[in-house]
């Protein structure tokens, strides 16, 4: 009873004090007001008949309390479930409303202004100036915090506002705690991934690089600040930071400069390599061995040389399923054949081992036309980076080369090869006067032979200049213009010569369709990138006047690969294309859109993407539309999955296999499990060429691989049985043999990156992008091979020859080499590597 009387007494209280609102004495409502305040979860429901008074006293100039009674109104309106007027009367209340609270009130108002106004900073529009002084007085709060998760979080909003002088602000604050390197890693990590605004992600690499480099707070972290002006293409500055270690001439400075030095190779664009090479050419240190070392590992010389030897030596690969395969299809089955070559090439690639073709030399011998010239061209693959002998392994095949043969397929196919061969390599022209080899062996004897080997010795620029002679020399050969424009784009790619550029539009004026096309994607490789209107424009005109669908093909890939990376300086371009009436065109819109955005996952161009998947009349439209979203999202591939999991049941033939090669872009070396699924059920579709692309995009996702892995030994399993199987269609069979290859890749040595460290690799991005096209070139097929690359721990060792080292493996080693009794046909090995 006497509780019952208590609860009825406060309850009446309460009443009371609400009832005070009602008085004109401004006394008694401020009295009301803040009794209400104090107990506002539980008279919240009898204050909110009064809410208009409320609000009028807050609006009445004279009243002393009006931040009293906004920051009433605003919890009523709280509890009301009405957010923006309860955030609207919480900017009015000033002072009390207190931002480091943590109620579940403050935490909901904090919340919705800070989505207010990140939503108001990233539409371009001026936050009011209560909302702008609630949001810096959070940032604040929570930059004084020592919690690491609310420190990440001021550094999300802060990007995600566009304020990069509140960013500044608080990473300094940051980097007096112990965390500090590590959540400056972490800002670079979100600017990279979640900032698609261009030119602001500029900016705040620009200050996370002061940042990396100040000496304020603990020693310079010269690697990542390498990084920052990597994504921001500043060459120059990367050349003053290298040139500062060197000029130092101290031992562990200069070991630093060369793990940049290998750094900058495995992640930046070749031009990025070439220019600071010229730096260091012209600087004062370039007598200095650490600066001549340097140089050697930014040409890529170093890298591949290891490579080399370590597929050689590592060769894991099993002839005899070539051997199999060979004894089971067809032998006048020109495709099947075709694909045979190409598997062998991905499965031997960069090893130097080429056992398979030399034993079966008789059947080669019946290639005709188009597969001699792929069969030719496969030998690039093999050889891949063994640039000191390039022309020397393609002599047979060269008329210009003593002994050579006059086959223009084969020679097509070998200037091909010679450009494949040397796309692991940087442009060099800084050391083109230096030999490459230092073996003795190959000095003194005689001069001819000298001037012979003279072009691999003396680097890249040389090769340039063989494919431009061979170009000029070809007198309008139809397979020998073809395989040159190939070789020199792959060779001269980033290069943006103007005097290479003209030679490949003045074979594109020929319109010629084989020829056409190859020069097209040509001057697309060599100007990658570079975002060049006029040329841009000159490729729009002379497509929209050709007849021959090859050549427009080549120039909508063409228009790709020159707004590589450009993001929304291609939006004009990409508008242009995607309204273009003819389908081949619309799928140039996207490929630009592809190769502009690549890996930002950009939510309005997968958008777009979506859009034309569901809306263009061309089915070639949907399927790239769908295929290409695999380019946007390889460094999200879970996400990529999500995206298309549903499109994978279409009734649309073209939009599943849109889905298949997707799934392979995104997923490739990953090994997904949902990936995986999403495959399997592909493989048994009805249609042929779907299947086909679900056993290649599998062999790609579970690429390297152990042996034991239940999922790859059945895949293989599903492989051979295709394979042997008289009633399967040939376009799987094509597709089975293909991923046969993938699968052993480089000896089973060999994985498939399209992005290393946060940094998209440029010639892995652009090799898978133009072999999609296989679908209408079968040669197209071995560009997949920019995507491979060892799977190597590299490690830093006197001279940089390769270490000894013995490692425990968890899982046992795959692989038999090679099959019985060719124990004695395997090539000598490569040469070790002897500096200059």
């Amino acid at each position: 009873h006497t509780r019952r009387l208590w609860r009825s007494s406060e309850k009446l209280g309460q009443m009371n004090a609400i009832a005070g609102l009602k008085e004109s004495d401004p006394q008694i409502q401020s009295y009301a007001l803040k009794h209400i305040n104090s107990d506002v979860n539980e008279t919240w429901s009898q204050a909110s008949l009064l809410l208009g008074t409320i609000e009028q006293l807050y609006e009445e100039p004279t009243f002393p309390n009006r931040e009293l009674a906004a920051l009433v109104a605003s919890k009523i309106y709280y509890h009301l479930a009405v957010y923006e007027d309860a955030l609207h009367f919480a900017l009015g209340s000033g002072s009390l409303f207190d931002v480091s609270e943590t109620s579940d009130y403050v935490c909901c108002i904090v919340g919705k202004c800070l989505d207010k106004y990140t939503k108001l900073r990233q539409a371009g529009e001026t936050p009011e100036p209560k909302l702008e002084k609630m949001y810096n007085a959070v940032v604040d709060s929570w930059s004084a915090s020592k919690d690491v998760g609310q420190l990440k979080e001021v550094i999300g909003l802060t990007i995600g506002s566009r304020r990069l002088d509140l960013l500044e602000r608080a990473l300094k604050q940051i980097l007096d705690t112990e965390q500090g390197k590590g959540l400056l890693k972490y800002c670079l990590d979100m600017a990279i991934q979640h900032v698609y605004d261009r030119e602001f992600r500029q900016n705040v690499l620009k200050l996370l690089v002061v940042l990396f480099q100040s000496e304020q707070y603990g020693p310079p972290d010269y690697i990542n600040a390498m990084h920052c002006w990597i994504l921001t293409n500043e060459p120059s500055e990367v050349s003053k930071m290298t040139l500062d270690l060197l000029s130092k001439k101290d031992e562990a400075m200069d070991d630093l400069a060369y793990n940049i030095g290998f750094e900058l190779y495995a992640n930046c664009p070749p031009a990025f390599c070439k220019a600071i090479i010229d730096t260091l050419a012209e600087s004062d240190v370039k007598d200095l061995d650490s600066a001549k070392k340097v140089t050697h590992i930014l040409s890529g010389k170093v890298t591949s040389e290891l490579h080399l030897h370590f597929l050689y030596d590592q060769n894991q690969a099993d002839v005899s399923i070539l051997i199999n395969m060979k004894k089971t299809i067809e032998s006048r089955s020109t495709v099947l054949s075709n694909s045979l070559v190409i598997a062998n090439s991905l499965m031997y690639c960069g090893t130097s081992v080429d056992a398979f073709l030399r034993d079966n030399l008789d059947w080669l011998g019946r290639f005709t036309n188009w597969a001699k010239f792929t069969a030719t061209a496969s030998l690039g693959l093999i050889h891949r980076g063994h640039v000191k002998k390039s022309l020397d392994l393609l002599a047979p095949y060269l008329t210009s080369a003593a002994g050579g043969v006059s086959s223009p397929y084969e020679e097509g196919g070998a200037l091909y090869a010679l450009g494949l061969i040397h796309s692991p390599v940087c442009h060099d022209n800084a050391v083109s006067g230096e030999p490459v080899s230092g073996n003795p062996q190959n000095q003194g004897q005689g001069e001819q032979q000298d001037q012979q080997q003279q072009p691999q010795q003396q680097g890249q620029q040389q090769i340039i200049n063989y494919l431009t002679d061979a170009i000029r020399n070809a007198q309008q050969n139809e397979q020998i213009l073809h395989g040159a424009c190939l070789g020199l784009g792959l060779t001269a790619m980033t290069l943006a010569d103007e005097v290479i550029c003209t030679q490949l539009k003045d074979l594109l004026n020929m319109d010629s369709a084989v020829v056409g096309e190859a020069a097209a994607l040509g001057i697309g490789m060599v100007m990658l990138g570079s975002a060049d209107k006029e040329i841009c424009q000159e490729l729009m005109e002379y497509g929209q006047e050709t007849q021959h669908e090859k050549i427009t093909r080549g120039i909508a890939m063409a228009l790709s690969l020159i707004m590589y990376n450009r993001e929304d300086e291609a939006d004009t371009l990409i508008e242009t294309l995607c309204s273009h009436k003819d389908a081949i065109f619309r799928c140039g819109g996207v490929f630009v859109i592809a190769m502009a955005y690549a890996g930002t996952a950009n939510s309005g161009a997968i958008e777009r993407l979506l859009n034309m998947a569901v809306t263009d009349v061309s089915d070639e439209v949907r399927r790239y539309a769908i295929a290409f979203l695999g380019f946007l999202t390889f460094k999200k591939p879970k996400y990529c999955i999500d995206l298309v999991r549903l499109l994978s049941d279409s009734y649309n033939p073209h939009t599943r296999y849109g889905v298949a090669m997707a799934i392979g872009i995104a997923c490739a070396g990953t090994n997904l499990k949902d990936a995986v699924e999403i495959l399997e059920r592909l493989a048994k579709d009805s249609v042929d060429y779907i299947r086909q692309m679900a056993f290649i995009s599998l062999a790609m996702v579970m690429i390297h691989q152990p042996k034991g892995s239940e999922k790859v030994d059945a895949l293989r399993k599903t492989l051979d049985e295709r394979i042997k199987d008289k009633h399967e269609e040939l376009m799987t069979k094509f597709g089975c043999i293909v991923a046969t290859g993938i699968l052993d890749a480089g000896g089973r040595n060999i994985t498939i990156a399209l992005h290393k460290n946060n940094h998209n690799l440029m010639k892995s991005i652009v090799g898978m992008c133009v072999f999609t096209q296989y679908w209408y070139w079968y040669s197209y097929l071995l560009l997949l091979s920019l995507t491979f690359h060892p799977v190597t721990d590299q490690c830093d060792s006197e001279e940089y020859k390769q270490p000894i080292h013995k490692w425990e493996l968890k899982d046992t080693p795959i692989g038999t080499g090679a099959a019985e009794g060719d124990e004695d046909k395997e090539p000598d090995p490569p040469e070790p590597f002897e500096w200059p």
